[in-house]
């Protein structure tokens, strides 16, 4: 009955989604109109191309990503209402623009990914017109003439609703922009961080909390989640004395997400001036306070399993994350799981309900919630310079936008999150809350000088590591600027 449920509400939900969708440009005998903020154009039959990276290749807890724009789906039985959805905007643009679309999403070694993209480029090779990857992996193409600054397309307006703002704001750089997300992307939403908790776990603990209510109390703090984690909740399940991946945990998480809780304090690694200049805003009293209470949390071994660090590192897992942390949530021992939404279908199957929370506030008297993107599980669009004709990409791309802001981010969001993914009202109420919050750090996606990485180590001496680190660190910034600046 369940399932019958949602399949109902999934075929009602949908309809007046397509439905909706702004009707046909009309004909004209002129080669281009401007209709409804895009422009419509004969394309003559071009094919527009796509390369994507494919995700989830090689990984058990990835499930579900099959492309940007295209999909590698072959089989429409065993499409998604996104997948669809997608379809019927490549549908639309082929006919409106007369065009097609295609692509690769590849599926392979990473290196031979990215190395394929600066061959490309270097053999004036234009395969592809657009590119979906992380922006861990496009940074370095900034520096190297690989990537169009997309801010000079003239047929592409990122001030449209199509576009993220935040991320406008906050990716470009000297008032450049060479990757970028909004509706035509949905991998962004995937990489976005959030608390998850094991709702049966929670009652059995007898903690009398209402975790959503402290949310829209404005009271779901570091310092409280801290404290319900130390309720006793850690224990040594099967007897044998030693706390490890086997047992009980009041959380699950991983280096990376010491990084993940000072962005929630409202800070990141690199702030911009008033001329779009990068400059480092890590050794302030906001990060150092952030990193300290973040690190002595993490370093406490009777309460927080850390999946990526030792002891677990030493035991040859084939992927030390999903046979520590994100086992142990599926399989009920885990009370909070704190990672990317992309993690969240692969619990689809559990016999426990969970919810969906924000990252708590690092401080109590913040103004909002703050939530991070991750740099390595991620899209962001970007364009090679070997691209022709350009201006007819940036229309092509406008179209895509804006009809997967009507139909793809719909399908999307309020279907596959909010009524399949996510289990109840208040974890979609979460959803809302956390996607308006959500920052994207510069010096994340660059990572000048390891900065990044040096967030990640799970000791107390921060303020010497990053004092050892900031020369070689200001230099890196300095000459991704000069060669931009050239």
């Amino acid at each position: 009955m369940k399932k019958i449920l949602v399949a109902v509400i999934t075929i009602a939900l949908v309809l007046p989604f397509f439905s909706a969708c702004n009707p046909k440009p009309e004909e004209t005998s002129e080669d281009s109109i401007d209709v409804n903020a895009i422009t419509v154009k004969d394309m003559d039959g071009r094919n527009f191309r796509v390369l994507c990276w494919d995700f989830g290749y090689g990984s058990k807890s990835i499930l579900g990503y099959t492309g940007e724009v295209i999909t590698n789906i072959e089989d429409s039985t065993s499409a998604s209402v996104v997948d669809t959805a997608k379809q019927n905007v490549i549908n639309l643009v082929q006919e409106d623009y007369n065009c097609t679309i295609t692509g690769t999403v590849y599926a392979g070694i990473r290196a031979d990914f990215t190395e394929s993209i600066r061959n490309m480029v270097l053999s004036g090779s234009d395969d592809y017109d657009m590119i979906f990857d992380a922006y861990e992996y496009l940074a370095p193409f900034v520096t190297d003439d690989t990537l169009v600054d997309l801010n000079t397309i003239p047929t592409i307006d990122f001030t449209n609703e199509w576009w993220d703002q935040n991320a406008r704001e906050d990716l470009s750089i000297l008032n450049k922009l060479y990757f970028m997300c909004g509706d035509i992307n949905t991998y962004d939403n995937d990489g976005t961080w959030c608390m998850l908790f094991n709702k049966n776990m929670l009652r059995d603990l007898n903690l009398d909390i209402d975790l959503y209510q402290l949310v829209k109390d404005d009271k779901w703090t570091f310092d409280k989640f801290t404290e319900i984690c130390k309720s006793n909740i850690t224990m040594d399940a099967n007897g044998d004395g030693i706390l490890d991946e086997k047992d009980i945990w009041a959380f699950g998480t991983e280096t990376y997400n010491i990084y993940v809780h000072v962005v929630a304090g409202g800070q990141k690694i690199v702030k911009k001036d008033s001329d779009d200049v990068p400059y480092f805003s890590i050794q302030n009293e906001g990060t150092y306070n952030a990193l300290g209470k973040a690190i002595e949390f993490y370093t406490d071994k009777n309460t927080v399993m850390v999946g990526n660090a030792p002891p677990y590192t030493q035991k040859g897992f084939a992927n030390v994350w999903e046979e520590t942390i994100h086992k142990a949530f599926i399989e009920d021992r885990e009370l909070f799981y704190m990672c990317g939404l992309i993690n969240v279908p692969s619990f689809r199957e559990m016999v426990s309900d969970f919810g969906i929370l924000p990252v708590p506030k690092m401080h109590p008297n913040q103004d909002r919630y703050y939530h991070t993107v991750s740099k390595a599980n991620m899209t962001a669009m970007c364009i090679p310079q070997t691209v022709q004709n350009i201006d007819d990409i940036g229309i092509v791309i406008e179209a895509l936008g804006k009809y997967s802001r009507e139909i793809v981010t719909p399908a999307y969001y309020d279907i596959q999150l909010k009524y399949r993914d996510a289990r109840d009202e208040d974890s979609s109420e979460m959803l809302d809350r956390i996607f308006a919050s959500r920052t994207y750090d510069l010096g994340a996606a660059f990572n000048w000088g390891d900065t990044l990485t040096n967030y990640m180590v799970m000791d107390m001496n921060f303020v010497s590591r990053f004092e050892s680190i900031m020369g070689p660190a200001e230099v890196a910034l300095e000459n991704t600027l000069e060669k931009l600046q050239k």
